[in-house]
């Protein structure tokens, strides 16, 4: 009785960190995944003076939450990817 115990307790320890490291994983990828913002490019301005492109965005109204988040992301380098939005 005692040993089967024992393989049960070991059978629930394995399934827990199983579980714990499954979570790990997801909250990692949601670290990862970014803002999505629906917005429509409205404008872009080439500044000859620093030999970049400056592009304007409208963000939609319900998004307005996510560009908070934004606030806190000002003046570093970022991948962005634009996806047509029908």
């Amino acid at each position: 009785m005692l040993c089967l115990q024992a393989k049960e307790h070991t059978v629930l320890k394995r399934a827990d960190q199983r579980k714990r490291k499954k979570q790990a994983r997801r909250n990692l990828s949601k670290e990862n995944r970014g803002i999505t913002l629906t917005a429509e490019l409205v404008g872009i301005k080439n500044l000859k003076s620093t030999g970049n492109y400056r592009l304007e965005f409208d963000v939609y109204e319900i998004d307005t939450v996510k560009v908070k988040e934004l606030i806190d992301k000002l003046n570093k380098a970022y991948v962005m990817a634009l996806v047509e939005y029908d």
